[in-house]
């Protein structure tokens, strides 16, 4: 029978029942010239090989005879193809048409248990109930047969029940082994590990050096890895030692696997060297090479390593896959180089991976941070199989640009979608963040029930994103219960309630906050000194504010940026000390005094009638801003204050001629019932569909408070409010 293209979909095992089986009809091709019974097992063997399952079948079919040999090498091709069902067929096949013992050979019995094994490691969305079922079934055969005995039955029977999800099975059979030898002991340890049980993975990785057990390259990568997802870097340079001595380092599987230990504890040089001590490089240690770099911040150097992977790509035969295009692509995105990015794309697409998930994930996450969201949208609409992952990204994208109704009707798109599971910390973070924007306080309290149910609450970015929301919602009391509630303390959830105190104006309760922060032993990043610096401001705390600057580089190795400096300079500025503020934007570096920072000057000119210090501060603030409305608005202002009224208006003559337009402040709220929603205006707004009704109500409002000097049929308001607008 010719086998089908692809995995035929899983069907109830009645076929393991003893005395059962299933008919397989099929016309045998014809062979040719005659072929010895050895002959043609060897061409099933190399058809196998090379993955031509559907030519293996049906060779098999037609041969005369179908000894132990021919069964087991094409077990072990369904095995390879993860073809679990195909797999069952066959062992069904053969235990209606051979005496009982054949089938309970070992070299019969461990393929069928390996094609368990791949198809649920294989297929995340397969029937995990009935391939559970089936190592069951496969297990009370092997145990009426004696094959249970047998180490590679035990084995495979160990790692089936593991990768379907028994792991307490899978342990209870290998502790009933009656020898273990260097696989058995593999296969447990990397299903602990792949359980999340990295501790006990490494507790039987010393119960097995302690046996005597002789380990080879694949039982030190499992160890490796339980160190890599534990963050284990003491532990890993321990094992890492031991495999030097062997020289078991510079093999592939282990070399791969300890440049994801190094690069996974930040220690990009040493995942590097490891790399390097390959002969040469294979596809995985090209990407966890590549990857390595993208993780630590160095996406330059992980562009390199691709491009050196192209050029020797016809020496070394190791041509990118999926994951390698998914990590150069996430090092565009880092660095914002959308160019070489859509020609990755372009590549990605030349070779068939541009469907697959991880790479439309960093196209996406690439799209979205060039701000190019059609074309973001378009990859993840084309895209097959979509995760969490692809969720999030696209609706970070819509939450960034501040569109509200496009990222909130993506997901509930998303928790209508059968396949996707729960949002998990990035997606509510984000939607937390667009009700933070548009201060939806009652979206965001609907987020945060979610997040509750999600069990989500604790985590650092949901908790930051909670206290912002309520902040600027103008909650800080829930704000604050957030904060109160955390179960450990994090730089990030201070971070935000710092900030959302010195928005608020409370200054003191900021800098106290800040205090015991320092006091409590967590290192404060750059934009928690934002924010107290922010607060210092507001508060005029002069002198607290110069401290906390000078404290950034001496006390926690922080260079001041540009926005730190803003901050103080309008605090020397709002004090007086004007010449002290010009003083220190000299210690801006040249390329970053923006025209903020000149601004902020400028403004504190105007308040003190500082006429020469103020025509400095607007000359850099325009070279450095030369569309920029700030310095003419706050020229204008300091001429107004010493009644020089004609240079005034010569400064907004000036931004009438340069085009300059001030932008107006816009403003949200929330209206609606059950399907509430979020409006947003501007002053003399015009473009609701139902403006004239909200006008009319405005004059209505305006009437009856007694805030017009005339009729309502003689008030134009929105020719009012579109002056006040342009003023």
């Amino acid at each position: 029978m010719a086998a089908a293209a692809s995995a035929p979909r899983l069907k109830p095992l009645g076929f393991l029942r003893l005395g059962r089986s299933i008919s397989i009809a099929a016309d045998p091709p014809p062979l040719g010239m005659r072929e010895s019974e050895h002959e043609l097992n060897e061409r099933l063997r190399q058809l196998v090989r090379a993955g031509r399952l559907a030519d293996a079948r049906s060779l098999f079919d037609a041969m005369p005879r179908r000894g132990e040999v021919a069964y087991a090498t094409l077990l072990a091709g369904h095995a390879a193809a993860a073809d679990f069902p195909g797999a069952m067929a066959l062992f069904a096949r053969l235990r209606a048409s051979s005496p009982p013992p054949a089938a309970a050979d070992p070299f019969i019995l461990s393929p069928a248990l390996k094609a368990c094994a791949a198809a649920a490691a294989a297929d995340a969305g397969a029937d995990a109930g009935l391939l559970r079922h089936a190592a069951e079934a496969l297990h009370a055969f092997a145990i009426r047969s004696l094959a249970v005995n047998s180490v590679f039955v035990s084995t495979a029977l160990a790692d089936a029940y593991a990768k379907a999800g028994r792991l307490a099975l899978a342990l209870r059979v290998f502790d009933e082994m009656p020898y273990k030898n260097v696989v058995s002991w593999t296969t447990l340890i990397a299903s602990l590990a792949r359980a999340g049980r990295r501790h006990d993975a490494l507790r039987r990785f010393a119960e097995m050096r302690a046996a005597g057990v002789a380990c080879d390259s694949y039982a030190y990568a499992a160890a490796l890895t339980a160190c890599a997802d534990a963050g284990l870097l003491p532990r890993g340079r321990e094992v890492h030692a031991l495999c030097a001595k062997l020289g078991l380092d510079a093999t592939p599987y282990v070399a791969n696997t300890l440049a994801t230990l190094y690069a996974r504890c930040g220690d990009v040089d040493r995942a590097v060297a490891a790399v390097s001590r390959m002969g040469s490089r294979d596809v995985a240690a090209w990407t966890t090479l590549i990857a390595s770099y993208v993780q630590t911040g160095r996406s330059e150097e992980a562009i390199e390593a691709f491009v050196r992977m192209l050029h020797e790509e016809s020496s070394n035969s190791a041509s990118p896959n999926e994951y390698t295009f998914a990590a150069v692509i996430a090092a565009c995105a880092n660095i914002a180089s959308i160019c070489l990015g859509e020609q990755l794309h372009a590549l990605a697409a030349h070779r068939g991976f541009a469907h697959a998930r991880s790479v439309t994930n960093s196209l996406v996450k690439l799209y979205v941070r060039a701000g190019h969201l059609s074309a973001a949208d378009a990859v993840f609409r084309e895209s097959i199989v979509k995760d969490v992952v692809s969720w999030s990204a696209i609706i970070s994208g819509y939450a960034q640009e501040g569109l509200a109704k496009e990222a909130f009707a993506l997901f509930a798109e998303m928790q209508h979608h059968s396949s996707c599971p729960r949002p998990n910390e990035f997606t509510l973070a984000s939607l937390l963040s667009v009700c933070a924007s548009a201060a939806a306080l009652d979206a965001g309290r609907q987020l945060h029930a979610l997040a509750i149910a999600a069990g989500l609450e604790d985590h650092a970015m949901v908790r930051s994103a909670l206290v912002d929301m309520y902040g600027k919602s103008g909650s800080m009391s829930e704000a604050d219960v957030v904060f109160s509630n955390r179960t450990k303390d994090d730089v990030i959830s201070w971070t935000a309630m710092i900030v959302g105190y010195a928005e608020h104006g409370r200054s003191k309760e900021a800098i106290d906050l800040f205090e015991e922060m320092c006091r409590v032993g967590l290192k404060p990043d750059h934009v928690t000194f934002i924010g107290v610096l922010t607060a210092c401001c507001h508060a005029g705390e002069v002198e607290h504010g110069l401290r906390y600057l000078n404290a950034m580089n001496k006390s926690y190795g922080l260079e001041p940026a540009k926005e730190h400096y803003g901050c103080v300079v309008d605090l020397l500025g709002r004090a007086g000390r004007i010449h002290e503020a010009e003083e220190l934007i000299g210690r801006i570096a040249a390329d970053e005094r923006d025209g903020v920072v000149w601004t902020s000057l400028l403004r504190a000119c105007a308040a003190r009638g500082e006429e020469d210090t103020g025509k400095r501060a607007a000359e850099r603030a325009m070279e450095a801003e030369p569309w920029g409305t700030g310095a003419h608005v706050a020229m204008a202002n300091l001429y107004a204050s010493k009644g020089q009224w004609r240079e005034a208006a010569q400064e907004r003559h000036m931004m009438k001629q340069k085009g300059v337009v001030k932008g107006a402040g816009w403003s949200s709220v929330e209206v609606g019932g059950a399907d509430r929603g979020i409006g947003v205006f501007v002053a003399g707004d015009r473009t609701h569909p139902q403006d004239d009704a909200i006008y009319s109500m405005l004059e209505l409002m305006y009437y009856g408070a007694g805030l017009v000097r005339y009729t309502h049929y003689q008030l134009d308001l929105r020719s009012e409010l579109e002056l006040s607008a342009a003023s």
